[in-house]
C-alpha cells in the first residue's frame, strides 16, 4: 500500500501536470465607453500644437483623444489643457483645464467640460464654470453655465462670462460679489 506521504506527492503531480496543461486566457481589462466607442483612431497623449501664419496661438494636450473621419469633432478625455500664448512673446498668457473637451479642426474652437478652470496668467485671476468655450476667430472666450471668477481675496459669481483672449474686457454676467472691490 502506498503511504500517505507517496499518496500526497502523487496527487500533488497530477494537480501540476494538469495546471500546467490548461490553456490560460488572459483578458484585456478595457473601460467600458472606450469599448463602445466607435471613434476611427483613439490617440493616447495627444499634443497639438495650433498656428496662424507659422506663429504658435494655443497647443491643446488631452490623455485621449477620438477622432471620426466623417466628422470634423475630435473628443477629449482625461486631463484637457489648453495653453493660449501671447503672439508677440510667445508666453503664456492663459491655461485651461478640464476633464474633457471637444476640438473643432475647421474652427479650431474648444469647448472644455467638466470643472472647467481658466488661469489667466498676467495677474493670476482664475475663472471655473462647468464649461468654457474657446473661439479663436473671435479672439474670445466664454462660458454660458455658471461663474466663479478669484481676483485675490474677490470673489465673483454670475451664471456665465465673456473676455477678449487678452483679458481686458472681462465680463461676468449677473454678477455678485462676495466682499472687497472687483475690477473688470
Amino acid at each position: 500500500m502506498f503511504s500517505n506521504r507517496v499518496m500526497c506527492a502523487l496527487v500533488c503531480a497530477v494537480g501540476f501536470l494538469f495546471a500546467a496543461c490548461t490553456e490560460s486566457t488572459s483578458r484585456m481589462v478595457v473601460d467600458p465607453d472606450l469599448a463602445a466607442m466607435e471613434a476611427d483612431y483613439i490617440i493616447f497623449g495627444l499634443t497639438q500644437n495650433m498656428t496662424h501664419d507659422g506663429i504658435r496661438e494655443f497647443v491643446v494636450e488631452a490623455d485621449t483623444a477620438f477622432v471620426f473621419q466623417d466628422s470634423t469633432i475630435v473628443l477629449l478625455r482625461g486631463n484637457v489643457t489648453l495653453t493660449a500664448y501671447n503672439e508677440d512673446a510667445g508666453t503664456e498668457k492663459a491655461v485651461v483645464t478640464s476633464e474633457r473637451g471637444r476640438l473643432a479642426t475647421n474652427s479650431n474652437e474648444m469647448l472644455a467640460e467638466g470643472n472647467a478652470v481658466l488661469l489667466i496668467r498676467a495677474d493670476g485671476r482664475r475663472i471655473e464654470s462647468y464649461e468654457l468655450r474657446y473661439a479663436p476667430e473671435q479672439d474670445a472666450i466664454r462660458s454660458d453655465s455658471a461663474t466663479v471668477m478669484f481676483d485675490g481675496d474677490n470673489i465673483v459669481e454670475g451664471t456665465g462670462f465673456n473676455s477678449d483672449m487678452n483679458f481686458e474686457r472681462v465680463r461676468v454676467r449677473d454678477a455678485r460679489t462676495r466682499g472687497g472691490a472687483v475690477r473688470f
